[in-house]
């Protein structure tokens, strides 16, 4: 029986724990501009 505090061969992170941390802020930075773009859009659509 396999104790739950023996690694068992779990392969490594692609990225480590930091790297997806600042891939995750890129992301959230990249949709509240998305959103912010999006918005004055509508808004000039509207004065039209």
């Amino acid at each position: 029986m396999i104790s739950m505090n023996e690694n068992i061969d779990r392969p490594e992170p692609i990225l480590p724990r930091s790297a997806w941390e600042s891939q995750i802020a890129y992301l959230r930075a990249v949709f509240r501009a998305k959103k912010a773009l999006d918005e004055i859009e509508r808004v000039q659509n509207e004065k039209t």
